[in-house]
């Protein structure tokens, strides 16, 4: 499939963009939260602070006798008072005596009528501190005089003035504006950190895509993340050029065996349909033809069989066997025939039984395809020994070994790999490649498994390991 690229953008780009958008909205919720919470807060503040100087300044007009007194210098003390307790703007104070008589009157800046002289109280003094909202102002009446009030002080304070903290939100502002630009530069730096990186990802697709499967992973990301990925997918690449590889091999192969006896048969029968040949001879030449059929049948059969148990369509049974009768069952039976007559087979097996549950046809398969192959390992020459032992408390092992020249380092971890034949065996031995790697499947289904134990010039061993029957 071709790889599909952005025409005017890269897609790495419209990411970054969509990021920073993110960023820029997530800053301005945030600064709207802010901003109500500040405002709240403020205006919560400065009532607060508002009742506090209004009950201050009722007992700075009262006097010893409890009666009201404006003492000398009242206005350089609300101003002086106002910056302590940090009100900002002006506002109207009046004071009342008992008779509701205003005796003091400071007014406020606005002429519009916020700020204005409060409207007189009742004559009887308010007994303790009330707020009240009149129009755009906020209104503080508070008692004025020790004990018994002798008096009124109304302060009014503007509504707008009491909200405003136009400071603090320059203060976000500027807050807010100097996160999101170095939010926008660290997603900016971070997205062509990962450029190169994800550019070279795209240029071994690319080169994938032509049929060239030789990745070199870049070792100078620093990354974990971003290595494992490159290196995850360098192993990929190596592991579809070595399938691809014995793909092109598989069908050299199947060709190869094919061709073969298909042409050997066609000799043959048109010899015998010629008269070419005839009598004894001819039938001969026809028991050679089945047999090389035969050949042929064996061929498709595994290869059959093989992709069946692969799609999961081939069932193994579980049954109760004994292993040790089982096995002693097929190494008679591999020993009779004349072909393997050059080798010796010795068996160890337990006397008492080894009971699994598994598939008796499919265990005799594992361990005839492992026979087979220490006997083409060995060239028909040689000594295969085979024996039976508990493993682990769980499992029983079966070991075939043999005394061959042993498999070549570089091929040992891919044996179990489907279609693959070692370079000796290519030349030698005829078949797919199927047979361990079909073996191991087998094991794995009846919950075991199948492994090369060891290989040297002296020799080679495989495991199989069977679960004990409950």
């Amino acid at each position: 499939m071709p790889i599909q690229t952005a025409s005017r953008q890269t897609l790495l780009s419209r990411w970054t963009y969509r990021y920073a958008l993110t960023l820029l909205v997530g800053l301005l919720a945030i600064g709207a939260a802010a901003a109500l919470w500040i405002r709240s807060d403020t205006v919560h503040e400065r009532k607060e602070a508002l009742k506090r100087f209004a009950v201050a300044a009722a007992d700075r007009v009262s006097g010893d006798d409890g009666a009201v007194r404006i003492p000398d210098g009242l206005y350089e003390w609300i101003d002086g008072t106002q910056r302590e307790y940090r009100l900002p703007g002006q506002f109207a104070l009046a004071v009342y005596d008992a008779d509701g008589k205003l005796v003091f009157y400071k007014a406020g800046p606005d002429k519009s009528g916020v700020g204005a002289a409060p409207a007189p109280v009742a004559p009887t003094p308010p007994d303790r501190l009330q707020a009240s909202r009149q129009g755009d102002a906020y209104v503080l009446g508070a008692p004025v005089g020790r004990g018994k009030a002798a008096g009124a002080l109304i302060l009014s304070y503007s509504y707008a003035e009491l909200a405003r903290v136009g400071q603090n939100y320059a203060l976000m502002s500027a807050l807010l504006l100097s996160a999101g630009l170095l939010g926008w530069t660290i997603i900016f730096m971070l997205s062509r950190h990962l450029r190169k990186p994800i550019y070279r990802l795209r240029d071994a697709l690319r080169q994938m895509e032509a049929g060239d499967y030789r990745i070199d992973v870049p070792a100078d990301i620093k990354e974990k993340e971003l290595h494992e990925l490159l290196v995850s997918f360098g192993a990929m690449a190596a592991r579809l050029g070595r399938l691809e590889a014995l793909r092109t091999e598989l069908l050299a192969g199947v060709t190869h065996e094919l061709k073969t006896p298909v042409a050997s048969i066609r000799g043959l029968v048109s010899a015998v349909r010629d008269e070419v040949v005839t009598g004894e001879e001819a039938a001969e030449f026809l028991d050679i033809s089945l047999s090389q059929t035969r050949k042929l049948e064996v061929m498709i059969a595994d290869l059959l069989e093989f992709n069946a148990f692969a799609s999961g369509s081939v069932a193994v049974r579980s049954e109760p066997i004994d292993l040790g009768k089982l096995l002693g069952e097929v190494v008679y039976q591999w020993s009779l025939p004349d072909w393997n007559a050059g080798l010796s087979l010795a068996a160890e097996l337990p006397r008492e039984p080894a009971m699994i549950d598994g598939d008796a046809g499919r265990v005799q398969q594992i361990v005839v395809n492992l026979l087979n192959n220490a006997c083409q390992a060995m060239g028909g020459s040689g000594s295969i020994k085979l024996s039976l032992a508990a493993h682990a408390g769980r499992m029983y092992e079966v070991v075939v070994e043999d005394d061959g020249p042993g498999i070549p380092e570089e091929e040992q971890e891919r044996i179990f790999e489907r279609y693959y034949r070692g370079a000796g065996k290519k030349l030698s031995v005829g078949g797919l490649g199927l047979g361990l790697t079909y073996s191991r499947m087998l094991a794995v289904a009846m919950g075991g498994s199948l492994a090369l134990l060891r290989s040297s010039p002296q020799g080679t061993a495989f495991r199989l390991l069977l679960p004990k029957r409950p």
